[in-house]
Parts: structure tokens; C-alpha cells; sequence
């Protein structure tokens, strides 16, 4: 068959020598390599260094440099132990002090690109041989280990930071995961498997260790893989190399993405752990390319915020044999958010969803690093007429330790493991939904742990209250004061208003005169430049920034001449003409007239925490403070008494509406749950003027409480706070 890269050879034995702790290797050696890298450069090699730390992210570091070293003392450690691999076979003489002088022959021996010649290895190239020593004796270690790919992917964890890797999504996938994913995609010993993306090889690794309990010594040319990243490419072959006793694979660099289908024979399976960098990190030029290129392969309209990881999607998918399996794992929030939609609609079109399961979002990520929710989509390209199990959909939701044979009867939906069983589980749970029932313009999270309540007697909130994003100001350290500042610049405090400044300024549920004061006393920022609009037209014209001959410049900044209270705000005005503040020139301030003048919101009576990973918070404010657009304010459209909006304060902030509020919004890559204004508009909320007296009083009550247990002043804990409210919501509801 063709392939994407390389081509094939074969295997032998093993003995063991002295060793050194490879992570321990790899840092004495990187030392004495960074003291050269910090030197004089050859001006070639230092152009090739600068594109590879901005190609992988290093440029964000303090000192770049050090992790290159780092790599570079990893990648001889890689390539000597790969070379000890073939020796042990016979295929290569014993490996000598100098490892970099028979790496530039071994290539056309074995036919091995992971040899290659790169970046790292010129930055290597800069100490002498004998630096190397450590790192020939840690290869040992390397040959012994159990587990190869997850080794060598917990040591370039290890070696680069996890903000590097962050710019191209790279998290090693968990052992457990890449079993389970292998377990299902590889049905028999004879699949051809396309690992894009393919980092240290962890699954490509786990598809042949599948394989090989399927079939003695599997051609390792079954395995297909790409990688941008030199690195990856020797970690995954080393990884890979380790499990088979040297015989030659079909892995290359280059961008998945710029691979054509037609490079190659389709594959039986696909299983990615893709990159996850959102799309702001995507070069501007590059994300254009590549989303005209997904709108081409999907014959439709790609959403331009897509990530990364769902244009690995569009792609794989044209690899992909009619018949054949693909498996991913992802982010979760894809099920949820606008862009989204694109690539539900693109499942549901392109294949069988067999089933998709979320390891609990509430628990540690199974990324120990990533702070993301885990997906893992289970997938089935049509061959002909679907199966009458192809037209159901299984969702799994994580919460414990199931074992593998547990999650695989449960995706596969197997009578005799209990996958067949719907609802609560021992580990999780298990919805079984028809696939066209599956609407891409819905959010599908819910479908992990639907919400099975009669909502019969609460009415939306929409119906009592209208909820908006607060004053976005488009330069906040400039609109926001601190009282020292105020006084600092004479300002008369009829030009401003005071404010909430963010969430952290309100831990609890109410927000009082008294806190506001404690604010401005301990220096935070408690006022915003708001109520200008009545300034005379002459102070106006004088704020108005120049635009001599058409072209818009900074005003001069001069001292008013003004005298009586508006001096001191004309003066700041001003300041924020000149060159070091420029506040007109921001995108808000351009479309706003004058520009000074921000968004009009009324004080809200109820201030709304509305992105967090707790959940949100309703908060009584009690004083006339305004809020910021990191906050939402919630403002009564009905005569409510002052019982009734903490009745109903008290319901919203219970267990139940919290659950409610997040189900209605949308949970993040990072674990954060947000909801926006309409959104919230939606939930279901109890309505205080239906009940009797007495409840509401008793609700109301509840609120005190909870509010006095945050402050730490009450008999419970907030917890316990929160339990006597949804307890007493429960009675009821049940009693209606």
C-alpha cells in the first residue's frame, strides 16, 4: 500500500547496561549546553533557534533558552536510545562516545527519518562529545521501561513548560484513555492506523499494542503518523520502536493539515489527541487558509472561531475507509458553544456517533495539566445501510474508575456487560438517544446528566426581571478610580459613580454600604467616570481629539483654567488625550460620542457572578453602586415586595437553580462555567407572588441566613446554608 511517510524493515534482542535517571541526565547535560547556546552563535543557527521557540511557543518564556537546551539533550537521549534499539537487533555497530557522528550515517542504513538532522541537533552540536556521557548511559533506561511512550511523554512534559505547550494544545493523553480508545477502534491485527497530531506517540502506541495482542508481530508499517513538531516525530518512533523491536514505521514531519487524502490509501482508523489551541492563537493568515479548506471538505460553512482541533476533524475525516472507526479526544465545549454547531452538524452528517463520553467535568481533568473537560468521541463512517444499532447514540458520563471492560460495554452497548442499561451507574451514567433526534444548534451537555424535573410551576425568569451585562468601559484602568486618585486629581464626586468593581469585591451574597466603604478604605478601585453628559459645549469642544489634514492625532495635554467642581475632571479628561493614555483611541471610545461618555446602566438591585467554576452567585446590592461588564445586573420588571426578592433570591442561589443556571450556559475548555444575559433570561425560576405569605417568609429567612454565613456570622456554613434552602424548596414544590 502507499503511505504517508517513510517505508518498512524488522527486529532482535536486548541486554542491559549501566544507567543514569534520564530526567537527571537530561538537565546536567542541558546545562552544558546552555552555556554555549548563551554565547556566540552562528547567525544561521541563531535564525533557526528564533523560528523554533516561535513555532512552539518558547517565545513566551522568560529565558527561551533553556528549554531548548533542554530539548536538545533530550533529542540525543531519543535518537541514542532508538540507535541502541537497532544495535540490539544487529542492524548497527555498537554506538560510540561521538552519537552524533553515527546518527548522520544511520539514517541511510535503517531508512529511519526519525535520524534526521534538525534544530536540536545542531544546538547539540555545540559541546563536545564527551558532554554526551550521561545521557548514553540513561538510554538503558529508556530500552527497560514498561511503558516507553508514556515515559518519554512525562519527560517532555517534564523538560517544557506547560505554557509553551499550551500554544499548540499539546497535553499527553492518559494511559487509560488511549486504551480504552484503542480497545474500540482496533477490532483485529490487520487495521491500518493514522495518528495525526501524534506528540510522543501515546496513542499510535496504544493502537499497536492492540494490534500485537490481536496478532503476533504486526507490521509496524500499519502505523501512519504526522507531526509538525522534528521532536515528536523522534519521541513517537522511539516510543514506537520500543514496543517492536526496531522494525521500521510511516511517521514524518509536516502540518497534518497540508497532508492530501490523496497522498495515500484510506486508513481503518483514526485516533488523535489533536491540538487544542484556540483560535486566537491560530496566525490570522493560516486560520483563513485552513478554514476555506474545511468549508471545502465539509461542502459548507465553518465557523471562523473554530480550534484547532475541529479542523483535525474536517480533515481526518477524508482519510477515514467507508466502514472505518475514528476516535478523539477533545475538549468538551465544543457541545455547546456557537462555533460548535459547524462540527456537530458535520458528525451527524459524516458518521455513525456511536457514542461520546465526558470524563466528569467536576473532577480533576484527566489532562493533570490542562484544566479541560475530556471528551471522547467514538465515531463510525457508513458503509452502505447503517445497523439498527448505528441509529442510536450512547452518552457516558465518567464520575469514578469504571474499568475499561465496564466503558466499552457501555459505548458498544453490550447486553451482557450491562452496557445495554440506561441511567445511573455504579461509575457515571448512560443516555441512549436516536441520533436524529441530536439537533447541532442545541447545546448537547445536558445529554451527560438530563435534568429530570417538572418545571410545570416556575415560570421564566424573563418574566420577572431583565438581566444585562454591565458598563463596558473599553479601558478600565483609566475610567476606574480609587478614592487616593479622586482626591489626587481634585474630581467632584458628582462626575462619578461608584461601583462594584468585580466578583472578588463581593464573596458573599449582599453587598452593602459598609463594604463599599471597607472598599475605598483599603484602596480599591470604587469609582468610575460616569455622569459627564450635562458638561457645557465649550469644556466639550476642548475634549474632542484633533484630526488635522484628516488624520486623527493625540490632543496636547494642558492644565484647565477651569475654575469650580468641574476643573478637576476636566483636567483628567484631558489626561486621557494624551500620548500615554490615549482613552479616545480604543475601539469603544471611537464609536461612542463624546467618547468619554460610557454604556448607561441604573444601579441593579440584584448583582449576577456569571462566569466561574463554582457556579453563580445572585448578591442583594444594597447600595447605589453600578456594575462592569465582568458582571451581569439583574433589575425587577415587576412590583415585587422586599420579602418576594429575597424569596426569590434565595432560590436562585440553591443547589437546584445553580445546577439549572450552568446547564443553561456553557462550560469552557478550562472547566469555566459562563452564561450570558439571555441565557439567563431562560431559566426556570419559582415566582414569589404565587406563594402564600408565609413560604415566602420562611424563603426569605433562608437568604438571611445564607447571607449571614458567608460573612461568617451565622450558626452554619454556607453549605449548610445553601442544603436548608433547597430542603425547604423541596417541601415546597412537593406540596404543590
Amino acid at each position: 500500500m502507499r503511505t504517508l511517510f517513510g517505508r518498512a524493515d524488522r527486529p532482535a534482542n536486548r541486554e542491559m547496561s549501566p544507567s543514569t535517571d534520564p530526567e537527571r541526565a537530561i538537565t546536567s547535560t542541558a546545562r552544558l549546553i546552555y552555556t554555549e547556546l548563551t554565547g556566540d552563535v552562528d547567525a544561521a543557527l541563531q535564525s533557526k533557534i528564533d523560528a523554533w521557540c516561535d513555532l512552539h511557543g518558547l517565545d513566551r518564556l522568560a529565558d527561551p533558552y533553556e528549554i531548548v537546551a533542554r530539548q536538545a539533550a533530550f533529542n540525543i537521549l531519543l535518537k541514542s536510545t532508538l540507535y541502541e534499539q537497532y544495535h540490539q537487533q544487529g542492524r548497527l555497530p555498537e554506538l560510540a562516545t561521538d552519537p552524533q557522528a553515527a546518527f548522520e550515517t544511520v539514517l541511510a542504513e535503517t531508512g529511519d527519518p526519525a535520524f534526521a538532522e534538525y534544530v536540536l541537533d545542531r544546538v547539540a552540536g555545540m559541546v563536545d562529545a564527551d558532554a554526551f556521557a550521561d545521557l548514553l548511559a540513561a538510554r538503558h533506561d529508556l530500552l527497560a521501561a514498561d511503558e516507553p511512550a508514556e515515559e518519554i511523554g512525562r519527560l517532555f512534559e517534564a523538560i517544557t513548560p506547560q505554557s509553551a505547550r499550551r500554544k499548540l494544545g499539546q497535553f499527553r493523553t492518559p494511559p487509560t484513555i488511549a486504551g480504552l480508545m484503542a480497545a474500540w477502534l482496533v477490532q483485529d491485527g490487520d487495521k491500518t492506523v493514522l495518528d495525526p497530531g501524534m506528540g510522543a506517540g501515546a496513542l499510535a502506541a496504544a493502537a499497536y499494542k492492540r494490534k500485537r495482542a490481536l496478532v503476533d508481530q504486526p507490521p509496524l508499517a500499519d502505523i501512519h503518523g504526522v507531526d509538525m513538531n522534528e521532536l515528536a516525530v523522534v519521541m513517537a518512533a522511539t516510543s514506537l520502536a520500543l514496543l517492536n523491536h526496531g522494525e521500521p514505521h510511516n511517521l514524518g514531519v509536516g502540518d497534518f493539515l497540508d497532508v492530501a487524502p490523496d497522498e495515500t490509501e484510506p486508513v481503518d482508523t483514526v485516533i488523535s489527541n489533536p491540538p487544542y489551541s484556540r483560535h486566537h492563537e491560530l496566525d490570522p493568515t493560516y486560520k483563513e487558509r485552513i478554514n476555506a479548506q474545511a468549508e471545502t471538505e465539509v461542502d459548507g460553512t465553518v465557523s471562523a472561531l473554530s480550534p484547532m482541533y475541529a479542523y483535525f476533524y474536517y480533515h481526518a475525516a477524508e482519510f477515514l475507509a467507508p466502514g472505518g472507526r475514528l476516535s478523539f479526544i477533545t475538549p468538551s465545549e465544543f457541545l455547546e458553544t456557537g462555533y460548535g454547531e459547524s462540527l456537530k452538524r458535520f458528525l451527524l452528517t459524516e458518521f455513525d456517533i456511536r457514542a461520546l463520553v465526558l470524563f466528569d467535568r467536576d473532577d480533576d481533568s484527566k489532562f493533570d495539566e490542562a484544566l479541560t473537560t475530556s471528551l471522547v468521541s467514538f465515531l463510525e463512517k457508513p458503509d452502505g445501510e447503517p445497523s439498527e444499532s448505528a441509529d442510536l447514540t450512547r452518552i457516558v458520563r465518567v464520575d469514578g474508575d469504571p474499568t475499561q471492560t465496564e466503558l466499552l460495554s457501555a459505548i458498544n452497548g453490550d447486553p451482557e456487560g450491562d452496557g445495554d442499561a440506561e441511567g445511573e451507574t455504579d461509575w457515571g451514567f448512560i443516555n441512549v438517544v436516536p441520533q436524529a433526534d441530536l439537533d447541532p444548534a442545541a447545546k448537547w451537555t445536558g445529554l451527560f446528566d438530563p435534568l429530570e424535573v417538572d418545571t410545570s410551576d416556575l415560570v421564566a425568569l424573563s418574566e420577572l426581571a431583565t438581566v444585562t451585562r454591565g458598563i463596558a468601559t473599553g479601558q478600565n484602568d483609566y475610567y476606574c478610580l480609587t478614592q487616593r486618585e479622586v482626591d489626587e486629581w481634585n474630581i467632584d464626586e458628582q462626575y462619578l459613580s461608584k461601583i462594584v468593581r468585580n466578583a472578588r469585591r463581593v464573596p458573599g451574597y449582599d453587598y452593602t454600604h459598609a463594604d463599599w466603604a471597607a472598599d475605598r478604605e483599603a484602596g480599591h478601585e470604587v469609582w468610575v467616570v460616569y455622569h459627564l453628559t450635562d458638561l457645557d459645549s465649550e469644556t466639550v469642544g476642548h475634549l474632542r481629539p484633533t484630526e488635522p489634514d484628516g488624520n486623527r492625532t493625540l490632543a496636547a495635554y494642558e492644565a484647565s483654567t477651569h475654575d469650580g467642581a468641574a476643573g478637576g475632571i476636566i483636567d483628567y479628561l484631558r489626561h486621557g488625550l494624551s500620548d500615554d493614555v490615549a482613552a479616545h483611541d480604543g475601539y469603544l471610545a471611537r464609536h461612542r460620542t463624546p467618547w468619554y461618555v460610557v454604556d448607561r446602566r441604573d444601579p441593579p438591585p440584584v448583582v449576577v457572578t456569571y462566569m466561574s467554576r463554582g457556579g453563580s452567585r445572585f448578591i442583594r446590592n444594597e447600595t447605589d453602586a453600578r456594575t462592569l461588564s465582568n458582571l451581569h445586573g439583574l433589575y425587577f420588571d415587576v412590583d415585587l415586595t422586599d420579602a418576594e426578592q429575597r424569596a426569590l433570591l434565595a432560590y436562585l442561589n440553591s443547589e437546584f437553580a445553580s445546577e439549572v443556571v450552568r446547564r443553561s450556559g456553557r462550560t469552557y475548555a478550562s472547566g469555566m462555567d459562563k452564561i450570558e444575559p439571555n441565557e439567563l433570561e431562560g431559566v426556570p425560576v419559582l415566582d414569589p407572588r404565587k406563594l402564600d405569605s408565609e413560604t415566602v417568609d420562611a424563603l426569605a429567612a433562608r437568604f438571611d441566613d445564607l447571607r449571614r454565613a458567608a460573612r461568617g456570622d451565622g450558626e452554619r456554613s454556607t453549605e449548610a446554608a445553601i442544603e436548608a434552602v433547597d430542603e425547604l424548596l423541596a417541601r415546597v414544590r412537593n406540596s404543590n
